[in-house]
């Protein structure tokens, strides 16, 4: 089988596949039942990657900045390593915190509501985020392409470089 045939089969699969329904409200005395459907698979599986990389960066700058910490005993959550960085120095434009606690809270709507579809107002805080560090950039983004997976590369890349930066500053200082 092809390449290009095994994905035709797959994706036959993945449009055939239906997942029980859920409990719907009770009607006249009887349990009425919510089919789930349109789900897009794929954008919840790439926002929750975007935010396991970013969680990854974020756990190394703490790490390296408070490395005498108890990380392992504390275990803090992802929305707990996010309040620590609310007094990072990084100044605006760059610094993705809103936007990293605007991500946390997707990924909690996709998490907790199986039924739960991105808009186009769930993007708004990258664009944003996005649009004034393409201002204050050396070169400027190309944010023509608006759509929530072209979205989320470039925040996620651009938060993970805000980390990457730091990190690296700080082992050149011999920390």
């Amino acid at each position: 089988m092809s390449e290009e045939e095994a994905e035709h089969q797959y994706a036959k699969i993945a449009v055939t596949t239906r997942l029980p329904p859920m409990f719907g409200p009770i009607e006249n005395g009887q349990r009425t039942w919510i089919r789930v459907e349109d789900i897009d698979y794929d954008l919840m599986g790439y926002l929750l990657s975007c935010h396991l990389i970013i969680e990854h960066y974020m756990d190394v700058f703490l790490k390296t900045h408070y490395g005498d910490l108890d990380w392992d005993a504390a275990k803090p959550t992802f929305g707990q390593r996010v309040n620590l960085l609310t007094t990072w120095s990084l100044g605006p434009p760059f610094n993705p915190v809103q936007a990293i606690k605007h991500l946390n809270t997707l990924r909690n709507r996709l998490g907790h509501r199986v039924d739960y579809h991105l808009t186009d107002e769930d993007m708004l805080p990258f664009i944003h985020y996005l649009g004034a560090v393409s201002k204050h950039g050396e070169r400027e983004l190309d944010l023509n392409d608006k759509s929530p997976k072209r979205v989320l590369e470039l925040f996620t890349s651009l938060a993970a470089a805000c980390f990457a930066g730091a990190v690296t500053s700080v082992g050149a200082a011999g920390r």
